[in-house]
């Protein structure tokens, strides 16, 4: 039988308790590593994680993740310990899952608590170690860092990814390479407040989702069907051609006659192979995609304060404007056409775009439609109001991915109810992150549009079918 314990239900005081007459004499960190202690010394703030005797390994208990939400991740937390730059530090643990579905993370922080990454630029910037599952047996677990400049303090993340799902069990967490004196920088009575806050906040976020989420019984009727602009992000060149999940969802589209329209990173155009180039150039002459400037490397940049930014943000007029003369000289001279359309990438603490980029679009003698990342604002109604540029924006509520790179249906449909009035919707999507479960997501949208008679048109098609009108007024609606 399973001995449950939730840190929501512990007393202070028992666990202060139980902290102040064991935790400061053991010389293994973090504190309760082997979650003898139920929660103490852990920020538990979500209903994946439970201390449970089922999950234990050696001793009475263990760490039990149950993922089973295919749009969040589990949020585990041990207190942070005090660290100087260059200690090396190394974690060990034991786990064992029935499935590849998550990982553990070393989170060193400054003197502010800001998570300070490692710089690496891949994944997510954190030293971790993925849990292996599959045959359901208990493996040995390690991971280490050398704690980065401005490090202050140091936790172990446990964490499950948003859309994966599955049952993995922890024990024995151990973090190597601490002082020997050192002791947590939150009290137990802290950590307990700082867990119930923090399982407060999540219940509060996942009502706010299932509400967002929630499909009325019956759809409003519209005047007339919507029209449709599927905006697909990030196509690069990947080992001399285009990936495999490119043809996959071209192909799917291609079925129902369905047109899109797919954002081009032209970097990889300086060294692009004929098989690329054909591909990008049949698909163009058929009709069925347009091909837009999603941006010349989609890079994440640092402006002097250190302030992150994406690729059109915070830079010059001039800078802004190489980046579309770059971009658009070899697309004319690989593809044999220019782009029309422009998206700015993401990425980065900023808006995606500003005055800069606005005055790029304006004098690129190509370009007529911008495919705008939120709700128009002062400077899109301005630029669409000089009559050059089309803006396109969007309706947040309602659009392929929930996140970045996750479809879903239930979120798109709950939307897509709410705004009956709307005439046109620019639906984008990320197609490499889109494994089997997230494409059965899109799937689903597409039918559902089509059995709305949904209109399937470009960007510049719709541009043009606007038939004169103030760009402005169409952006609006």
């Amino acid at each position: 039988m399973s001995i449950l314990i939730n840190l929501s239900r512990c007393s202070g005081i028992i666990a202060a308790s139980i902290f102040l007459v064991t935790g400061f004499l053991r010389a293994s960190l973090p504190y309760n590593g082997d979650f003898e202690s139920g929660f103490s010394g852990w920020l538990a703030g979500d209903r994946m994680s439970e201390v449970t005797a089922d999950a234990a390994h050696t001793g009475k208990f263990g760490l039990r993740i149950s993922d089973n939400d295919k749009r969040n991740g589990s949020q585990l937390h041990s207190s942070r310990y005090p660290v100087k730059p260059g200690d090396e530090l190394t974690l060990t643990f034991d786990a064992k899952a029935d499935g590849n579905f998550m990982a553990v993370y070393i989170w060193p922080r400054d003197v502010n608590g800001k998570l300070l990454k490692n710089g690496s630029g891949r994944g997510d910037g954190l030293n971790s170690v993925a849990i292996k599952g599959g045959d359901g047996s208990w493996k040995s677990y390690s991971v280490s860092q050398v704690m980065p400049e401005g490090a202050e303090t140091v936790s172990i993340w446990v964490h499950s990814w948003s859309s994966s799902t599955g049952t993995a069990d922890f024990d024995n967490f151990k973090l190597e390479g601490l002082a020997s004196d050192a002791k947590a920088v939150m009290s137990p009575e802290e950590m307990q407040a700082e867990s119930e806050a923090a399982q407060k906040r999540n219940e509060a976020a996942l009502a706010k989702q299932a509400a967002a989420e929630k499909i009325p019984d019956e759809l409003p009727e519209r005047a007339k069907p919507p029209v449709i602009i599927i905006k697909l992000d990030d196509l690069r060149q990947i080992g001399g051609k285009a990936h495999p999940l490119w043809d996959k969802v071209t192909y799917r589209l291609g079925k129902q006659n369905i047109k899109c329209s797919i954002g081009v990173i032209t970097q990889t155009l300086q060294e692009a192979t004929p098989e690329y180039i054909e591909w990008i150039q049949k698909k163009n002459d058929s009709g069925m995609v347009e091909f837009w400037f999603h941006g010349w490397d989609h890079g994440v940049w640092k402006d002097e304060d250190g302030r992150k930014r994406s690729e059109f943000s915070g830079r010059s007029v001039d800078e802004q404007q190489k980046r579309f003369a770059d971009s658009q000289s070899l697309a004319k001279e690989k593809l044999g056409f220019a782009f029309e359309t422009f998206g700015p990438g993401g990425g980065g603490s900023t808006a995606h775009q500003d005055a800069a980029t606005a005055t790029a679009m304006a004098e690129d003698p190509d370009m007529a439609v911008w495919l705008y990342p939120s709700p128009i604002d002062v400077m899109g109604r301005e630029l669409a109001a000089d009559g050059k540029v089309t803006v396109l924006d969007r309706v947040w509520a309602v659009n392929l991915e929930g996140r970045v790179g996750q479809p879903n249906f239930e979120r798109f449909v709950a939307g897509y109810a709410k705004n009956p009035d709307r005439e046109y919707f620019v639906l984008q999507g990320h197609p490499m992150s889109w494994g089997n479960e997230r494409f059965a997501e899109f799937e689903k949208i597409i039918d559902f549009l089509v059995a709305q008679d949904a209109v399937f048109m470009t960007p510049s098609e719709y541009a043009q079918s606007l038939n004169g009108k103030p760009a402005q007024q169409v952006a609006q609606r």
